[in-house]
């Protein structure tokens, strides 16, 4: 079973045996999320790395949320507790591995000074790193190389992982499809959906705010957020919504009301099928 072609696929080697002299690896995985489900406090003995392909995730740590859209990759220390915004990862599908800190000298078979100046760029990773969705087709071959039975398997998971390490601490800039004042057109219009929850453009009022065309907008808005603009901005509302519930002692109405919806009833539908559960049951279960 190819790693790409399942809904959730994971190599562990807590569970399974691990890759013959490639001990560096601790797991691998994939998965696709159709609903919001718990994601509580944990840790890892090594670095770890999501990578988005499509949707949304939020994730918190030292009190701080970090947000994550396709293209981005969040990643964790050794020994950091982290857990997913509100304590649950939100629907979208992504890619993650974690590996051993960089610290010997066989590390990956590097010589020293080669895994020293891995260790240090790992340190001076900025938690969110956008390197674009290309990167995605090294996971494919990460997970193909674990799933192989080639006598070559070892070499090609190293050179996979030895990959995807150099795409994330330097990323190729020719990765990013936007120009430079689209881009910052498009982080200051994500930043006004996520700042006023309860506007309602259509696709037209947001294309002429970028100055570009409807239909070149809706390909580049998917592109860098992985969502149609309208479910990009239903979801960004549903968070903020979320935040409102655990947060906040105002009624079910009250919200509804404040983020624009026309009824509590209205505002209940389109939680549970973005959620997974009902607005009450959500608050119950902080």
């Amino acid at each position: 079973m190819a790693a790409k072609q399942s809904p959730r696929w994971t190599y562990d080697v807590a569970l399974q045996e691990s890759i013959p002299d490639v001990p560096e690896l601790i797991l691998f995985g994939f998965d696709e999320i159709k609903s919001a489900l718990p994601l509580s406090y944990h840790q890892h003995d090594g670095y770890e790395f999501v990578l988005v392909e499509r949707g949304k995730a939020s994730w918190e740590l030292d009190g701080q949320v970090y947000e994550t859209k396709a293209g981005d990759v969040f990643h964790t220390c050794p020994g950091e507790l982290h857990r997913g915004g509100f304590n649950v990862i939100e629907p979208s599908r992504f890619w993650w591995f974690i590996v051993t800190p960089p610290r010997t000298e066989e590390w990956l078979r590097l010589p020293l000074g080669e895994s020293e100046c891995i260790a240090n760029a790992l340190q001076m990773l900025p938690r969110v790193r956008h390197i674009g969705l290309q990167a995605i087709q090294g996971f494919r071959q990460l997970g193909d190389a674990i799933n192989s039975y080639s006598p070559m398997r070892s070499t090609a998971v190293r050179q996979a992982v030895m990959g995807l390490l150099l795409a994330i601490v330097q990323p190729n800039e020719r990765m990013f499809s936007l120009a430079d004042d689209l881009t910052s057109q498009f982080d200051l219009l994500l930043r006004r959906i996520e700042d006023e929850p309860d506007w309602r453009p259509d696709v037209e009022e947001l294309a002429g705010m970028v100055r570009v065309s409807p239909s070149h907008f809706f390909r580049t808005f998917q592109a860098y957020t992985g969502l149609p603009p309208m479910s990009y901005i239903e979801r960004m509302r549903i968070k903020k919504a979320c935040s409102l519930l655990s947060e906040s002692t105002a009624t079910i109405t009250e919200i509804a009301n404040k983020l624009g919806y026309a009824s509590s009833q209205h505002f209940a539908t389109v939680f549970k099928r973005i959620i997974g559960m009902t607005p009450v049951q959500w608050r119950m279960s902080r």
